[in-house]
């Protein structure tokens, strides 16, 4: 089954500077809940509707600031599902 993963992610330009591409993204690769990172959701969704995908989307929760609690992991979810859901149709 072919599926998609929304997942977000903020560049930490200094830690890129000091770390290099060739790290792998370790040190400089932030992970964020979709909408509030550097991903551009119009450029993915219209690439994503232009192939003719009309599978799930599956959301990944990696974004430290909404760990720590179930309400916390539950208001990034809402959040995601909030930040995508105009380009769901």
């Amino acid at each position: 089954m072919v599926h998609v993963h929304a997942k977000d992610l903020m560049i930490d330009h200094d830690g890129l500077y000091e770390r290099g591409i060739l790290s792998a993204g370790m040190g400089w690769q932030v992970p964020r809940m979709p909408g509030l990172g550097d991903v551009d959701w119009n450029v993915i969704f219209s690439g994503l509707y232009r192939v003719g995908y009309d599978g799930p989307i599956i959301i990944e929760h990696e974004d430290r600031r909404f760990e720590g609690s179930d309400e916390s992991v539950k208001r990034g979810f809402l959040l995601a599902r909030d930040v995508l859901r105009p380009f769901v149709k």
